[in-house]
């Protein structure tokens, strides 16, 4: 029997149930309708917000259009509300699943832009490497997934042996025989033999630098013993020592240990611990396996170093230098010239190439391990063997004739039959005889830095692979990059440049800077500039497997590992800042320096007073104006008052050129001038006004002089506002003084005037000599006189 309250509790059971009912599609409805919504929006532009109004529209029709979007059949029967309590169910899920694929979605986007958000926003380098690493991810899949197929490749094994294989290990089982030792001995018998015939292949073909051989493995046993390993290797032992060296190399605290050496001259050590003092074999050329040299390079150094001519396989230079080389610290030569010029040559080219030769035999040596890991499903302790790019050396050359000149001895040392591109290198880095119209009269030095291509815009990039030497190779494939300051800087740019990079210094472990002198009557801003943006974190990824990078690439500290090597004919104060502010290596640097007899002993002209006036000045900022005072209110009045005429006035830098051609007008004295910015008709117009006497002084530059190396004609007096930084540059005016003086009145007296100070010290060296140049700086009279 039905009661009352059965019917009560039934039509409060059943508004119960509407009610639920009601709740949940409207429940549904709002989620359908955000889920329309979030489709729209991800399809109109991801990034843009909806608008008010947007919103207000979907509320009313469900759509930000209601005309681009209609609904199936199921959606509207699901928005009028016909459907079961399971079936909301699942789509509440699927909506809930839906906008957890969508988050995620927009976090693989992200990882897609991370490169363009990073390249927006300057960031310190640990942010950078974020960027970089996030930008790699899908990269580094990618590698992986190749890799498992080349390995996939070589593990395959023939069908007919792996199905003898299969019956002999059921056969052997079924009979109970399977035992581990002597299961296989037929088939490690027929594994054997094939790997000898695989060796002597091998020998027959001649194993190329890089390739894993018997040599390689007796290598990699004593490679404790290699520099190499010591000073590039990734160890983490290493790792508080490198911190405590870095930390002593920010505060300065070298300790310099000085001695002399019969073929490198005086020598200055800069170490930063007792135990870094590393000796070298002084005159043992016997000992040449303790320099770990790759054997098929040292057998092609043998056969091709022509600037030896004893039996030994060095010269005495090239052995002392070369275990500088070999250690890895930092060098400053100062001591080159026109006859060991080659000798230098040859033997920073044999030491960039081991370099090479190292590092990719390295990198393929892992490769290997790493592949047998994951083809016998092994875990493998991390590698790192490589850095951000792969250029690892970088050569700068003033001239093409020198960067031409180099290339050949690569290739000789190299032993590589085939070069690619090389007709197109030579094309463009020689010149035909006809060409070549240099005058064979001028000055030995000036036939040696200016024979051939004379061009000094110039880079390119050399790649090396088991066969071939590749010239003209993009910067990011190469091994070694060859260039010019002004190439370089070319593509570095400066900052506001839309077009710049200069990501492919970020790796490099061996800079040679070679004729370094030479740049300085260049223009040494660019190779400021250059050392300015070597080994920074990379703008861009490009492919680098950052899990085999080096600890030390990552932490931003590459400086301190990589080795400068500086070749130049003298000493300057622009060179000694470049050695304590960018030669910063964690294993000592070492300078080599000359003592200088003094080219004043050079000048042929007897019976002429060579007056040396010392100008006090403690500070450097205030040389130029104290300079230029003294000038303007002793020598020129003095020379004025004597009326003499056929001065000239060498003037080593640009600026106090310009800075007396603005007086010499300013006060209509009778001057001409000739400068490194002179065009060829007025360098005749004023060597002839000089000559003929319309013209009292002639300025004159040393730039102009180093690139031109005219005989001027007519001088009979010389004032050197500054000493020349090339020191045979004084011997060769004064010289010039006799030979355009001859046949003429020989009874005229002829004076020289040369002003200096205590920062001319390096210049006052080279020119009075090194035993004389402390008693002129310090001693209590300010003008000496030679004759």
């Amino acid at each position: 029997m039905v009661t009352q309250s059965d019917i009560y509790e039934n039509d409060h059971r059943q508004d119960y149930l509407r009610l639920k009912s009601a709740v949940k599609s409207d429940r549904y409805s709002r989620l359908n309708m955000k889920r329309k919504a979030n489709f729209l929006a991800k399809k109109k532009n991801k990034k843009n917000k909806l608008t008010k109004k947007d919103w207000k529209t979907i509320e009313e029709y469900g759509s930000i259009n209601p005309t681009e979007f209609r609904e199936s059949e199921e959606e509207e029967s699901l928005s009028k509300g016909v459907f079961a309590e399971d079936q909301l169910d699942e789509e509440i899920k699927r909506e809930e699943y839906d906008e957890m694929t969508y988050n995620a979605s927009n976090d693989e986007e992200k990882d897609e832009n991370a490169e363009e958000i990073y390249l927006d926003k300057p960031n310190s380098s640990y942010r950078k490497l974020v960027g970089l690493l996030q930008i790699n991810k899908k990269q580094k899949i990618n590698k992986v997934k190749k890799e498992n197929v080349d390995i996939d490749r070589m593990d395959k094994v023939d069908p007919a042996k792996s199905d003898l294989e299969n019956k002999e290990i059921e056969i052997k089982y079924k009979s109970g025989l399977l035992q581990e030792a002597g299961g296989n001995e037929k088939a490690s018998g027929e594994e054997m033999g094939r790997e000898r015939e695989g060796k002597d292949k091998e020998k027959e073909q001649g194993k190329v630098e890089g390739n894993c051989n018997e040599d390689d493995e007796r290598e990699d046993e004593v490679d404790e013993k290699d520099e190499f390993e010591n000073h590039f290797g990734d160890q983490q032992k290493r790792q508080q020592i490198l911190n405590n060296k870095v930390t002593m190399i920010e505060q300065k605290q070298w300790k310099i240990i000085s001695y002399e050496n019969a073929a490198l001259n005086l020598v200055s050590k800069y170490i930063l611990d007792d135990n870094d003092e590393k000796g070298d074999n002084g005159g043992d050329k016997s000992n040449i396996k303790s320099l770990k040299i790759r054997p098929k390079l040292l057998e092609n150094w043998k056969k091709v170093n022509e600037v030896n001519n004893n039996n030994d396989v060095f010269t005495d230079l090239q052995w002392h230098l070369f275990q500088q080389f070999n250690k890895y610290q930092d060098v400053l030569y100062t001591n080159r010239n026109i006859e060991n010029s080659f000798e230098l040559r040859y033997i920073y080219a044999l030491h960039a190439l081991n370099h090479i030769y190292k590092v990719r035999n390295r990198i393929l040596k892992n490769n290997e391990k790493l592949n047998k890991a994951h083809a016998a499903g092994k875990d493998i302790d991390e590698m790192r063997d490589q850095g951000f790019t792969r250029p690892k050396v970088l050569i700068l050359l003033p001239f093409r004739n020198s960067a031409m000149n180099l290339a050949e001895i690569l290739i000789k040392l190299s032993g590589k039959d085939q070069q690619e591109n090389q007709k197109r290198f030579f094309e463009s880095y020689g010149i035909t005889p006809e060409q070549d119209k240099i005058d064979p009269k001028k000055p030995a030095d000036f036939l040696a830095t200016f024979k051939g291509n004379i061009d000094d815009m110039f880079r390119i990039g050399i790649k090396f692979t088991r066969k071939s030497m590749k010239f003209h190779a993009e910067f990011y494939s190469a091994d070694i990059i060859i260039a010019s300051p002004l190439g370089l800087r070319m593509i570095i740019g400066a900052e506001g440049d839309k077009k710049r990079d200069f990501d492919f210094l970020s790796s490099i472990e061996v800079i040679i800077v070679d004729q370094c002198d030479t740049f300085l009557m260049q223009n040494w801003d660019h190779v400021e500039h250059i050392f300015s943006y070597m080994n920074l974190i990379p703008q861009k990824s490009h492919d680098c497997d950052f899990s085999r990078v080096k600890n030390w690439y990552l932490d931003g500290r590459a400086r301190y590992l990589r080795q400068t090597i500086i070749l130049s004919d003298y000493l300057t104060p622009e060179i000694n800042v470049l050695f304590n502010k960018q030669m910063n290596n964690v294993d000592g640097k070492v300078k080599i320096k000359h003592h200088h007899q003094g080219t004043i002993l050079e000048v042929n002209v007897r019976n002429i007073q060579q007056i040396f006036t010392r100008i006090e000045c403690n500070s450097l900022s205030e040389m130029d104006d104290i300079r230029f005072k003294y000038f303007i209110e002793k020598i020129l009045p003095k020379t004025r008052k004597m009326n003499l005429s056929h001065v000239m006035i060498f003037i080593p830098s640009y600026f106090d050129f310009v800075r007396l051609r603005n007086y010499f007008e300013d006060n209509t004295i009778s001057f001409t001038s000739i400068s490194e910015y002179t065009n060829v008709s007025d360098v005749t117009r004023a060597r002839t006004y000089f000559l003929s006497g319309k013209k009292d002084y002639l300025l004159y530059t040393e730039r102009f002089h180093f690139f031109r190396r005219h005989h001027i004609k007519g001088i009979h007096h010389v004032i050197f506002y500054a000493l020349p930084d090339h020191a045979h540059f004084y011997s060769e005016l004064l010289n010039s003084i006799q030979s355009s003086s001859s046949g003429k009145n020989s009874n005229e007296k002829f004076t020289i005037n040369v002003i200096f100070s205590k920062f001319d010290k390096l210049r006052l060296e080279r020119v009075v000599g090194s035993a004389k140049v402390d008693k002129i700086l310090q001693g209590e009279k300010k003008v000496y006189m030679f004759s």
